[in-house]
């Protein structure tokens, strides 16, 4: 291998050369992102059931829907909600699912099959299977007090960015839908002779749309428009209706006709305080770089801003600033880990060596890029993020190399035969050291789910940039050092040197003290982990609060519109509310990764506030609180900032589920008082339904059917008066607009106008209600939950700042065991308990795969289990520091830390190995264990501080950082290391002097 390496310099040094040329093509074209993109597991199946009731909604389409989609092999669970005129169903495919498409295939096969089983007069049944889209630009058009005005000109402003490269969707929200009401007047029907029947075939009659053909004229075709269908909101009311003495009156003379916004209301967006349409636009994932297509944005809509004066076109979100401020810190932390890095290596090697072994960053880190974007590889903050723990680790393999070369020029060698000498030596430990870091993060890799998709960038990054290292730290680099080493002079002065000797004495003369002392600071580390708290992800660190706001089920939006207003105005009196965006009906736009997205009901509402910095949240959150709680206790909000890792409603959710109704309700009132009072617990809140009044029509059948009407004629007639029915369609418009029959009231029909309302026969006579039914007002459900078909219902809360999730459910169970929950009752845990065992099981799954790798790369090195059980007690040393590290920073364990532990792994057992490795080389020359191992601890001191110092100097940019996502796994990663690093030279060294006393014996030739 050396003699090719040195025949083929030239053509090494091109490859390298272009390679890195490659790498500064990609980083300047590569797509950019702020956070990965994930597979479309999370899906929303709506259907309409207008004017049923939560009973019949769960009981004739909610539960054959799911019963039907449970059959789909792809469907992890679904969770179903069932309240008045509508079905809804979150479905979540499973984690190992990457083929989304097909999948959401086989779940609408599933949908048509269940929609077998539904009532007729069942309305529209939908599939939103990208829930997970994440708009990068969210634009609002204000200026107009018409809503429906503003709709036109948003759909105006949507089509001149339609074409804009990049763009996958443009979604309209908050925008008005129009349709054409035709107030019946009940009084004027009765006493013209008419039904509601006529006007409605009568309409569609006069409403067609007949094509005239076209006829030939001197050569031409001209087209012949017959005037088949409504031209204006005149024609209608001019409609000539037949009475029943053959006499016609228009229309107008029976009803009432304009045009306006949709009823009932649709959901509604106000921009800090003004009511706005929004377009959401939604990038091309994965292809698109958010960062230019921002900038395309922007410019479009600069050069198209004077067409639509005096509307204005604002910013609500914008998504490629973020990327680009969050790339611009992760890129500075890079530069200033790299600096810290070199000047860590300059001051341990010396210039000549430093300059060496620091070359190897550029070279590494472009190659990685060049290689990374030719994989369809996105640059985002996990991609960087992995760069950076690589960083203190990929210069492992080049200082050892260096090293080594410098220790035999300095022992008199030529400098080709140093080169040959090194490179024989530490190829192999070198391959196995790195072997194992790239087997240490396999299951990062090959684990599933959204938390392995999230972090996968980590895994991908090191692996790459490992790999790159080991193969440059054996070609490029040692030709680059044989060139340009010198043997050094006065070597016995330096100070490491000084103590690695020191070291090396300590563990030939007290083994056994050095094995005490190592087992009693690892028994002390794990004693601390109590005092340690538990994170699945830490909040973001984006300066935005976040007040979701519930009414009770049944609702209107009208009422919910004016408790949302009322809490704005107050939050506009605090002087860090910079901006107040309010959704109401709906959550609004997901313009975060990780923000829960809810759908449309009337009773929910969704405030948004800017505040000047981060800190400026925690005061605002609490003021925010305090005022619902004195001034607004009818109101039920849950108040917080932005969250990481996977979507869910609330840090602690807990699931009940019992048979009975009303047990179940015991049993979550019991849940919801213990989570209420335990420490550090807020928001907390329950969706028990308190239930709806309502007013059954009890229709004797007998009366009515002497009168020719059946109870499907009072149902209909009843709706039509409310909710109204769509006659006809107005199509002079770009999209049909609904005409719509209904009482001059509408959903605003009060109870005793509803008692007196006719109810027509098929003859056209008009027959009271009074005469053909009885009414009575009764209590029913408004809402169901449901899991996978069975009833439950879900309790959680949010955490104050310093407590987690873990501490607040152990209190749960603690009171649980004390007073147990009604027999038959079941409980199941959602929030971050459930994510985080998810993530873990994922994890743990992949596990086996990355501990055979290790032992397959350690007995390849070593063939030796002894050796290789030696090596491994490096990872319970790690933890001497890894437990008092997170205590005394203040840093959570989580997802994060755990990230951390496994890089720290890697590391760790590649000090042991190069540790090993010298000392099998002394064993072999003859050398006494003690002596060897000795000798191994001043060869290898100098390499293995270094790599500690770099790979801590180079994550201490993060460990310092605003962010709130990777502190915790740089310190996990520095204090484990720090210690670990003194112990692998001091414990690791001493177990092996009780533990081995020759050589691997080679297997002998036995006779047969």
């Amino acid at each position: 291998m050396t003699r090719r390496l040195l025949n083929c310099q030239r053509l090494l040094g091109m490859v390298v050369t272009m390679l890195c040329l490659l790498g500064i093509a990609a980083y300047s074209t590569m797509p950019r992102q702020e956070d990965p993109s994930f597979p479309y597991r999370a899906g929303m199946v709506t259907v309409n059931y207008p004017g049923a009731s939560a009973d019949a909604v769960e009981r004739l389409v909610l539960r054959p829907l799911v019963d039907e989609l449970r059959q789909v092999e792809e469907v992890d669970f679904s969770q179903g909600t069932a309240r008045t005129g509508v079905a809804l169903a979150r479905v979540k495919l499973n984690d190992t699912i990457y083929d989304t498409d097909s999948a959401w295939d086989r779940v609408r096969l599933a949908m048509e099959r269940a929609k077998q089983d539904f009532p007729d007069d069942v309305g529209q049944m939908s599939l939103d299977d990208r829930l997970i889209d994440i708009p990068a630009v969210v634009l609002a058009v204000s200026g107009a007090a018409s809503v429906t005005e503003l709709s036109d000109v948003a759909e105006r402003l949507k089509q001149n960015l339609s074409d804009i490269a990049g763009v996958s969707r443009i979604e309209l929200e908050g925008d008005a839908d129009e349709q054409i009401t035709l107030a019946l007047d009940d009084a004027a029907l009765y006493r013209l002779g008419i039904s509601p029947a006529r006007v409605m075939d009568t309409l569609a009659r006069r409403n067609q749309t007949i094509p005239g053909g076209f006829v030939v004229v001197d050569g031409r075709r001209l087209s012949v428009l017959p005037n088949s269908e409504f031209a204006d909101i005149e024609a209608i009311r001019a409609t000539p209706i037949e009475l029943p003495d053959g006499s016609q009156v228009p229309l107008a003379a029976a009803a009432e006709v304009w045009r306006g916004p949709v009823e009932p209301r649709q959901p509604e967006t106000w921009f800090d305080g003004e009511r706005v349409v929004l377009l959401s636009i939604i990038i091309e994932e994965g292809s698109t770089d958010a960062i230019r297509f921002g900038q395309r944005i922007r410019e479009r809509v600069a050069s198209v801003r004077e067409k639509f004066a005096p509307y204005d076109i604002q910013e609500m979100f914008f998504q490629p600033d973020k990327v680009e401020e969050r790339l611009d810190n992760l890129a500075w932390s890079l530069v200033l880990s790299v600096l810290i890095i070199v000047a860590v290596v300059f001051t341990g090697m010396g210039i000549r060596m430093g300059v060496l072994v620091a070359s190897i960053l550029p070279m590494v880190a472009l190659i990685s890029i060049g290689l990374y974007d030719l994989g369809g590889g996105v640059l985002h903050q996990i991609a960087v993020i992995g760069m950076v723990i690589s960083l203190g680790i990929l210069i492992d393999n080049a200082i050892v190399i260096v090293e080594n070369i410098q220790h035999h020029l300095d022992a008199g060698s030529r400098r080709l035969d140093a080169l040959r000498t090194a490179v024989g030596e530490l190829a192999g430990p070198l391959g196995a050291s790195t072997g194992t870091t790239l087997a240490a993060f396999a299951p990062l890799l090959l684990s599933k789910g959204g938390t392995a998709d999230f972090t996968r960038g980590v895994p991908v990054m090191i692996m790459l940039t490992l790999s790159v290292s080991y193969l440059l730290a054996i070609s490029a680099v040692p030709l680059l050092a044989a060139r340009f080493l010198k043997p050094r002079r006065q070597a016995g002065k330096d100070r490491l040197i000084g103590l690695a000797q020191f070291l090396g004495g300590l563990v030939s003369r007290y083994p056994g003290r050095l094995i005490v002392a190592g087992t009693a600071l690892v028994a002390i580390s794990v004693a601390m982990t109590p005092f340690m708290a538990q994170q699945f992800f830490p909040n973001a660190d984006r300066p935005r609060v976040i007040v979701e706001l519930y009414m009770p089920e049944g609702t209107d939006q009208a009422r919910t519109a004016e408790a949302a207003e009322a809490l704005e105005r107050m939050i506009r009196t605090q002087s860090d509310a910079l901006e107040v965006h309010r959704f109401v009906g709906f959550t609004g736009p997901s313009f975060y990764y990780n923000l829960q997205r809810s759908p449309q009901a009337p009773n929910r509402a969704r405030l948004v506030i800017r505040t000047p910095t981060l800190a400026d949240t925690t005061e605002m959150i609490r003021w925010v609180r305090a005022h619902v709680r004195e001034e607004m206790p009818e109101l039920d909000v849950t108040v917080g900032i932005l969250g990481q890792g996977p979507p869910r409603a609330a840090p602690v959710a807990v699931r009940v589920y019992h048979a009975s109704d009303e047990t179940r309700a015991e049993a979550v009132e019991r849940v919801f008082a213990i989570l209420r009072g335990t420490e550090g617990t807020v928001d907390v809140r329950h969706d028990l339904d308190i239930g709806v009044p309502s007013i059954a029509i009890n229709v004797d059948d007998a009366t009515a059917a002497r009168y020719g009407l059946t109870r499907a004629d009072v149902a209909q007639s009843l709706y039509g008066q409310s909710f109204g029915v769509v006659a006809e369609r107005y199509r002079k418009e770009d999209d049909p607009i609904p005409l719509v029959l209904r009482s001059r009231e509408g959903t605003s029909l009060s109870l005793s106008r509803l008692l007196s309302v006719n109810i027509y026969n098929d003859r056209g006579d008009a027959v009271p209600l009074s005469a053909v039914a009885t009414v009575e007002t009764s209590w029913e459900p408004a809402v169901w939950y449901l899991r996978d078909g069975v009833r439950m219902n879900t309790v959680t809360a949010n955490l104050e700042a310093g407590y987690s999730f873990s501490s607040a459910l152990d209190s749960l169970y603690r009171a649980i065991e004390e007073n147990p929950l009604p027999a038959g009752t079941r409980i199941a845990l959602g929030g971050d308990a459930e994510g985080s065992g998810d993530a873990n099981t994922a994890l743990l799954t992949a596990a086996p795969i990355g501990v055979l790798l290790l032992l397959f790369f350690l007995l390849l090195q070593f063939n030796s289990f002894r050796r290789v059980a030696i090596i491994l007690l490096t990872v319970p040393l790690a933890t001497v520091g890894i437990f008092p590290g997170l205590v005394l920073s203040g840093s959570p364990f989580g997802f994060q830390s755990l990230l951390g532990v496994i890089a720290l792994v890697g590391i760790v057992v590649n000090n042991a190995i190069v540790l090993l490795d010298v000392m099998d080389r002394q064993l072999a020359a003859g050398e006494s264990i003690r002596d060897a191992v000795r000798k191994a601890v001043e060869q290898r001191t100098r390499p293995i501080l270094l790599t500690t110092a770099t790979t801590v100097a180079g994550l201490l940019p993060l460990a310092f950082s605003s962010s709130t996502l990777w502190p915790p796994m740089a310190w996990a990663i520095i204090s484990g290391l720090l210690a670990s690093t003194v112990l692998t030279l001091l414990v690791i060294p001493a177990v092996c002097t009780q533990l081995i006393r020759t050589p691997v014996p080679e297997p002998q030739n036995a006779p047969a």
